[in-house]
């Protein structure tokens, strides 16, 4: 979740969206329109905020500076953060920065000194700029699959091996962020096999779409990385994430596909679209056990068992509907999935025991989420 890279979306109506989708707990990204969450004191600004905006639960990631001291990453793991966010690829050098190699391998040893665990946004930077001026250069900014020959899949490959490499020398935990590769799942099973403690996941729109989506709706289906030639069995990998980011409709529709905004709002669509796809048991596992096991929120999330937190969604699995965006919470007004027929929608959403959708209405507001700590000690998977 990316609650507030675009900031008018924000921390309430993200959560507002989440509990119309049978979300009952998001971990929220690190890189805020007001730039990134690498210190106690933004972290401890953001729980604030989450108490007062939130209206189901909220986790936190937290990240690292690019450059300078890492003396904030014991306090950041002290104080719950599920996971420290790092990207190989300079998104916005103040909101989503690139942490270079060198600083990223100390911040993995000291990531892995505190305890805490690091996901990676894994994408070649140099191979990626060199494709984005081979695209511009050429005139194909109007073509949106422009986008995606900029990002080839070995730029997503080298960078997912060579994060990997660092885990196995530091022996920090890893988690592989939204994997759009066949050859990304495969560097993560033989990594595992090498003794590195590392996960991966991939998101709704790798499952469910692929290059001629991109073709067919632009800057809608521009997401990094980008959309495939074909669709990313779920085979292999241990949870899917929405990846949601609200960008209004402006910021994705226009005639030079690199002049528009990467990502797609999802968390109102995710529980549907997993179920309709793989069925009950993989939505279950995929999208609340294993990512409450790895980020250290079970058995508090994740789990019914006694002393759990009695988040509960009761989905209909006999309805049949129609994706429309402009009868979503969520804010953004346009979907990727638009006009996409589902089997299955959510028609209740509990969040510890209190009832908070009823399938026309919210029934909770800003106040009701809580900030909930990460148990780095307990992490499972």
């Amino acid at each position: 979740m990316h609650t507030r890279s675009y900031a008018e979306e924000g921390i309430e109506r993200c959560t507002a969206a989440a509990a119309a989708g049978g979300v009952t707990t998001i971990v929220d990204m690190p890189y805020d329109a007001a730039g990134t969450i690498d210190s106690l004191d933004a972290f401890e600004r953001k729980v604030a905020d989450v108490g007062r905006e939130a209206v189901i639960d909220v986790a936190l990631w937290a990240t690292v500076p690019p450059a300078g001291p890492l003396d904030q990453v014991q306090a950041l793991v002290d104080a719950g953060a599920t996971s420290f966010k790092c990207s190989t690829f300079n998104t916005h050098p103040r909101r989503f920065p690139q942490i270079p190699d060198p600083q990223l391998l100390c911040a993995f040893s000291e990531i892995a000194r505190a305890g805490g665990m690091v996901g990676i946004h894994a994408e070649n930077d140099v191979l990626v700029r060199a494709g984005i001026a081979a695209e511009q250069a050429a005139g194909n900014g109007h073509d949106p699959l422009a986008h995606a020959r900029s990002r080839p899949p070995v730029a997503e490959n080298e960078a997912i091996a060579r994060v990997l490499e660092m885990a196995r020398v530091t022996g920090v935990r890893i988690h592989i962020c939204h994997v759009t590769t066949p050859r990304g799942v495969q560097l993560i099973a033989q990594a595992r096999a090498d003794g590195v403690d590392v996960t991966g996941e991939t998101c709704p729109h790798y499952l469910l779409l692929d290059e001629s989506d991109l073709a067919r709706r632009g800057g809608e289906c521009k997401i990094n990385p980008p959309l495939r030639k074909t669709s990313l069995p779920a085979d292999g990998l241990d949870l899917i994430s929405s990846d949601h980011v609200g960008w209004p409709v402006e910021r994705k529709r226009g005639p030079d596909i690199f002049a528009l905004a990467s990502g797609a709002p999802g968390v109102e669509l995710i529980t549907a679209l997993v179920h309709d796809a793989l069925g009950p048991h993989e939505l279950v596992r995929l999208v609340s056990e294993l990512p409450a096991k790895r980020f250290g929120l079970w058995p508090r999330k994740g789990s019914l068992a006694p002393g759990a937190d009695a988040d509960v969604i009761v989905l209909d699995e006999s309805v049949t509907w129609t994706i429309d965006p402009t009868q979503l919470v969520t804010p953004a007004g346009w979907s990727p999935y638009e006009g996409r027929r589902v089997q299955g929608r959510v028609i209740a959403t509990y969040s510890r025991g209190q009832p908070v959708w009823d399938g026309r209405q919210l029934l909770a507001g800003p106040g009701h989420g809580r900030y909930v700590p990460a148990d780095t000690a307990a992490v499972r998977v």
